[in-house]
């Protein structure tokens, strides 16, 4: 495919193969977390390769880490499920996502989007034959979703809403009172909420995250995802879940024993020393993030480029454009010219050329080396050379 052609998550992958050729790149752009596995996830993993290798895990997931989630959920996210009946184990939340378009998509079914967002929802949506219907978001409201725009987005083939809070790429994070008029907007014209809340422990400042299965009248509407990937920095390691009522989660289980079977044994014994164990290591990571954060902000700052407050998450969605480039050709540009990668906004949404993604999952003399060069990248840009 050429450059021209590229698109969606086929132009990330492109700009990610060649940032591997370069021996010094700075990746600003991938939602990788920086940090090593914590030590006690890892030795529960050693553990499970000597004893539980051969074990068989059912689709659904293994009793114990479903349980673990069960109470997680509760804890966190003030949403109460049965573990037998309400929770699916997946391989990461790539997977997760895949399964709640299809258990709730058919072909023809609209599913409103605000974006921008996390582009492998345009992905499941295409797969099941679905219709994207998008709602515009933008950084002077904080790329807020509008329950204004989403109600007059509503028509007869209507079928669910998809929210993700903290949001990819915006960092937007959606407030208690919009998760509340958006349910009952989901309610009044009977929509399944998709919920996906990968981000949820990192939210910054006096922002709140508010499930919409946890308010009276959203669990029996709504599918949760979440994941290990971020919260733990266990990316690779692939494991994800689903919570939802028992009727939905049925299908949502039955379309996982069909696609994948269970998820590794290794990798769940690991999850529920993840859920179970020790959370100083994600209280850590929080911290490192709201440090790096205003590291980034101010530099973004000093060279005038504007941006929706990153509410929650790991990234800032900044506004390029001032160049009169679009935002592939800025992002090719600094990483060829300058070895630094961040991810342009057309790869999340076709509207949004004029944007950058970045995130703040390096360490900070990675960060500020990455900053200087972008700067450098910026201003030869400007310079019309």
């Amino acid at each position: 495919m050429s450059k021209k052609q590229d698109q969606g998550t086929n132009l990330l992958y492109r700009l990610i193969g060649e940032a591997r050729t370069y021996d010094d790149v700075i990746v600003m752009g991938r939602g990788d977390p920086d940090f090593d596995t914590p030590a006690h996830i890892v030795a529960a993993a050693k553990e499970a390769m000597i004893h539980h290798h051969a074990d068989h895990a059912p689709p659904e997931g293994l009793p114990a880490l479903r349980e673990a989630i069960a109470e997680r959920v509760k804890r966190v996210n003030n949403i109460d499920v049965d573990p037998a009946t309400e929770v699916v184990v997946t391989n990461g939340g790539q997977e997760a996502l895949f399964l709640m378009v299809l258990a709730v998509i058919a072909p023809g079914d609209e599913m409103i989007v605000p974006e921008p967002n996390y582009n492998t929802y345009a992905d499941s949506l295409a797969f099941a034959g679905g219709v994207k219907v998008e709602v515009q978001t933008w950084p002077n409201d904080a790329f807020r979703a509008d329950p204004d725009l989403v109600r007059a987005a509503i028509s007869e083939r209507s079928r669910a809403l998809l929210l993700v809070s903290p949001n990819n790429p915006a960092a937007s994070v959606i407030s208690p009172a919009d998760t509340a008029e958006l349910l009952d907007i989901a309610s009044e014209n009977d929509l399944m909420i998709l919920s996906d809340e990968i981000y949820d422990l990192f939210v910054y400042d006096d922002f709140v995250h508010t499930s919409p299965a946890a308010l009276p009248g959203g669990k029996e509407r709504t599918l949760t995802l979440n994941a290990l990937s971020k919260a733990y920095s266990m990316t690779g390691w692939r494991l994800g879940w689903i919570v939802g009522p028992a009727d939905l989660m049925a299908r949502v289980a039955e379309l996982k024993a069909a696609i994948s079977g269970g998820a590794s044994v290794i990798s769940q014994h690991a999850g529920i020393a993840a859920l179970t164990g020790p959370q100083e290591p994600v209280e850590m990571m929080a911290e490192a993030y709201r440090k790096r954060r205003r590291l980034v902000l101010d530099a973004l700052d000093a060279m005038g480029m504007k941006y929706g407050l990153p509410q929650g998450g790991q990234f800032v969605f900044a506004d390029i454009g001032f160049t009169g480039l679009d935002s592939a050709e800025v992002a090719q540009r600094m990483l060829t010219e300058q070895h630094v990668l961040a991810y342009p906004g057309s790869a999340f949404s076709k509207d949004r050329k004029d944007y950058l993604r970045m995130t703040f999952l390096q360490p900070e003399d990675q960060l500020i080396e990455g900053l200087e060069r972008m700067k450098t990248a910026m201003g030869s840009i400007m310079a019309g050379q």
